[in-house]
């Protein structure tokens, strides 16, 4: 696994970092607290948060190994903790769920998936948001909770370097920006990594004239705030929706793997930058989303990615919508 991700980046290095190479090349792969309160839907209902309505559109799904995505676990205790769900101990296709949410006259897309070129079962976004009656035009705001290639990539053509959004304005994490721009950011990720790191610097470089970059707390559009988690990237922030006491939680990554993120939250998870602020944030937050009982949608959970969190024994479990 980590043979085929060296091999990509160095390709699209000899080759110039050619995004079309880029994007073929690595394919295969995968790349606070806030009120409490809860908000009530099924996974084929929108959300409603006061004016605000909230759903999913999947992007498709991506592929990676449990080896890749538990580096440190062993065999034993990987087993166990797919046993206690009911599910066998392998990898399966990992959803892809991006966030839609309408208040007033936005229309706001959060997360933009990965493209059409970066896994043949992903880059399907585009044709949800159609069966939705949302056309790409319509879109007016376009959010990002952290800059890895499933999340960035897809608000940019793989051929043409087109805006796929054209009439949105793009918002990123402050954090986020100023680590994924930087001249050497290849430098500072694993190997695996930099062929990733390069191609988001050259798009999120490629949008600058639109982007706003917001901090923990401030606003992104009304009645959306973002909220601090990182680890599994520098700036990795979650989207806030709410209304009053009405509030759900757009975990984009934090909580990534619908066994492993809440059965066993404080093991080591591949994908992450820094593995140890992730499990702190992971821990955090897991205990908020129990008390509060609050909705979370996440990025790669199962289904529509909308559920909630409970606790079963010493640990969690997500339950769907």
């Amino acid at each position: 696994m980590r043979d085929a991700h060296e091999t990509a980046w160095r390709r699209s290095s000899a080759l110039g970092c050619d995004r079309r190479t880029l994007v073929a090349g690595m394919a295969a792969m995968l790349a606070s607290a806030w009120p409490g309160g809860r908000a009530q839907a099924t996974a084929l209902t929108p959300l409603r948060i006061g004016a605000a309505t909230v759903e999913t559109a999947s992007d498709g799904t991506l592929s990676s190994s449990l080896a890749f995505m538990l580096p440190d676990a062993k065999q034993a205790e990987v087993e166990a903790a797919f046993r206690a769900e009911g599910q066998p101990a392998e990898a399966s296709p990992i959803p892809t769920n991006a966030s839609l949410v309408r208040v007033g006259r936005e229309v706001i897309l959060i997360d933009a998936g990965s493209g059409s070129s970066f896994q043949p079962t992903a880059g399907k976004l585009g044709e949800a948001l159609e069966r939705r009656d949302v056309p790409r035009e319509a879109i007016t705001t376009v959010v990002f909770t952290h800059a890895h290639p499933d999340h960035l990539w897809g608000a940019i053509d793989d051929f043409d370097d087109s805006e796929r959004f054209p009439n949105a304005r793009y918002v990123v994490p402050a954090a986020e920006w100023d680590f994924w721009t930087r001249d050497d950011v290849e430098t500072l990720v694993p190997d695996w990594l930099k062929g990733f790191a390069v191609g988001s610097r050259r798009i999120l470089r490629r949008l600058e004239a639109k982007v706003e970059r917001r901090k923990p707390g401030e606003a992104i559009a009304p009645g959306l705030t973002y909220v601090a988690t990182p680890g599994h990237t520098p700036g990795h922030a979650s989207v806030l929706v709410e209304a009053g006491r009405e509030q759900v939680l757009i975990g984009g990554d934090a909580l990534s793997h619908a066994v492993i993120s809440f059965r066993r939250p404080a093991w080591a998870f591949g994908s992450d930058l820094d593995r140890d602020l992730a499990i702190r944030t992971r821990l955090a937050l897991l205990d908020r989303l129990a008390n509060e009982r609050a909705t979370l949608v996440g990025f790669h959970l199962p289904g529509s990615g909308i559920g909630r969190v409970e606790r079963s024994g010493d640990a969690y479990r997500f339950v769907p919508a």
